[in-house]
């Protein structure tokens, strides 16, 4: 009898143990997966500055000035399109600061673009003059010169949260306000003699002169999905990733134009020159508009990805469409773009 109890209490002793054994395995196991979860939560810097440049493309279409007299004009009528126009190119500078509060999903951002270009052309027609007996003679000719410039200023405020797409990446849907900012001038004058004579003929010559500011100021909601995926290495040690994204803001703003124009022809011979007419220097026109301007744009890249710093370059379009008035006489809605290659650098803050 002694002996079965004796077994039966040792059966419960190493049940006991096996018990005890499995908890304090369990309990070590949750310590160690709080632990690293923590860790994990607290493993990627709380504070991200982010510097990049773009050198975009630009579509900005206006209305090009063309006076009456350019219809006489023995040389193309076409000849000075484009002149007028924003320069098609611009080095496009930004910053952003992002934060993402420890043990939370929660990221918020601001982000600025800024760009700012100029150009100045000539273009010059010229046919020779006919030939005269006193060796005397006129050429027709046609010369163009233009200036223009273009500034523009993007700025966002965002806050979003990861979604994440596993252990593979992760993936951020905000919202938030964007504020965009456009500004455009542009400046021609154009000589002109369209006809060729010789020293016993009169000849006339037409001059005129054209200026323009254009201008879009607009704040709106914007949304915006920014997605990642590691494909190669771990980012603690040197990953690769590939980044997309997509946003869209509306933009409810106001539009402003002011141009000056002045056209003169004169009547000309070799003894003397007289003003045929000129129409006045004052400013010609002025508009004011309140519109609605949709805005999308997207981006893809690649970065270089590490602990506390980050390596990446895309391609990037960002569209706003009926942005600017390009019209003379009148309104007319013309898109503003930008779009091309880009390239930034990340440092991470705080732990």
């Amino acid at each position: 009898m002694s002996e079965l109890i004796q077994k039966h209490d040792n059966r419960a002793t190493i049940r006991w143990k096996l018990l005890t054994g499995v908890s304090a395995l369990a309990l070590a196991a949750y310590v160690s997966s709080a632990g690293c979860a923590k860790a994990e939560d607290t493993d990627h810097p709380l504070i991200w500055l982010e510097l990049d440049g773009q050198f975009s493309q630009q579509k900005s279409d206006v209305e090009v000035y063309s006076p009456p007299f350019l219809a006489a004009s023995p040389f193309d009528a076409i000849s000075h399109l484009g002149l007028e126009k924003a320069p098609p190119t611009i080095w496009d500078k930004g910053a952003a600061i992002t934060f993402q509060p420890s043990g939370t999903e929660w990221v918020l951002s601001a982000s600025i673009h800024y760009g700012k270009n100029a150009r100045g052309e000539a273009f010059n027609q010229l046919t020779a003059y006919p030939s005269a007996a006193n060796g005397y003679g006129i050429d027709a000719y046609q010369r163009f010169r233009t200036h223009s410039s273009e500034s523009h200023i993007i700025v966002d405020f965002l806050a979003g949260k990861d979604v994440g797409i596993g252990r593979f990446g992760s993936s951020v849907f905000s919202a938030g306000v964007r504020i965009a900012q456009f500004h455009s001038r542009s400046s021609t004058s154009i000589h002109s003699q369209p006809t060729n004579v010789n020293n016993s003929h009169a000849y006339n010559k037409f001059y005129a002169s054209f200026a323009a500011k254009r201008s879009f100021t607009g704040i709106g909601p914007a949304l915006s999905w920014d997605a990642s995926a590691n494909i190669a290495g771990n980012p603690s040690d040197g990953g690769i990733s590939l980044d997309w994204g997509v946003n869209g803001a509306v933009l409810f703003g106001r539009q402003r134009v002011g141009e000056h124009r002045q056209v003169s022809e004169y009547h000309s011979n070799h003894f003397h020159r007289s003003l045929v007419y000129r129409t006045p220097a004052s400013p010609s026109l002025a508009r004011s508009k309140n519109v609605t301007v949709p805005n999308l744009g997207a981006f893809a890249g690649v970065s270089w990805r590490y602990a506390d710093a980050k390596i990446s370059m895309g391609y990037r379009a960002d569209y706003f469409f009926g942005a600017i008035d390009g019209g003379i006489d009148t309104a007319k809605k013309e898109d503003r773009a930008f779009y091309g290659p880009y390239a930034s650098i990340s440092i991470g803050l705080g732990d």
